[in-house]
């Protein structure tokens, strides 16, 4: 009977407090470095995605400048179609941008033109934009620019960069989207009208 009780206690010996509560531990601690590196993850995604977006957004444009989009019913002058269409972007408005068709040949977003406006969510911003001259002067949204706008205008593919600085002409536009976390992508559009996506860390 001795001999069975003591094989029982050496074979049934079940786990103390100490050796749960690190069990637990790692658990937790296992578990915690999964969702952080998830979470960044999936931002670095959705900021990837929303730096392709304004891409598409920008290449839409074009399509639509040098071909012939018409008016829908209800927009301003239904039934015909813009000489020109672009992208703008403006200081006062971090979570979206304007396609818009430009009616009155001004090279602006004016009130009236919208064809779409488009908004990013859940935190993620447009921390800035550029444009560079020819020159390598570089003028941005964070001193003197308030407005950007990339036009594209039957029947050339290329890219008309204007902002509110008239008298100026452009070799290049950047824009910066910055997610939550603190990563940013930039999207940069050429005079020739060829349109990239930076890769992931990229500051304008």
């Amino acid at each position: 009977m001795l001999i069975f009780s003591q094989i029982s206690r050496r074979y049934f010996k079940g786990f103390t407090l100490i050796e749960l509560l690190v069990v637990l531990a790692i658990m937790l601690f296992i578990t915690m470095a999964f969702l952080v590196r998830q979470q960044k993850f999936d931002s670095s995604t959705i900021l990837r995605s929303l730096a392709y977006s304004v891409a598409l957004s920008v290449r839409q444009a074009q399509v639509y400048g040098t071909s012939v989009r018409e008016n829908t019913p209800g927009s301003f002058a239904a039934g015909t179609a813009a000489s020109s269409y672009g992208i703008c972007w403006s200081s006062g408005n971090k979570t979206g941008f304007t396609l818009f068709a430009d009616a009155n040949n001004n090279g602006a977003c004016d009130s009236g033109e919208t064809v779409q406006s488009i908004t990013l969510n859940n935190g993620y911003l447009i921390t800035q934009f550029c444009a560079t001259r020819n020159t390598s002067l570089t003028r941005c949204s964070t001193d003197t620019l308030t407005s950007l706008a990339i036009l594209f205008k039957r029947p050339n593919p290329d890219a008309i960069i204007s902002t509110n600085i008239s008298g100026e002409s452009y070799a290049s536009a950047k824009i910066q989207i910055t997610g939550p976390g603190g990563d940013t992508r930039s999207v940069t559009i050429s005079a020739t009208g060829q349109i990239t996506v930076g890769a992931l860390g990229t500051y304008l």
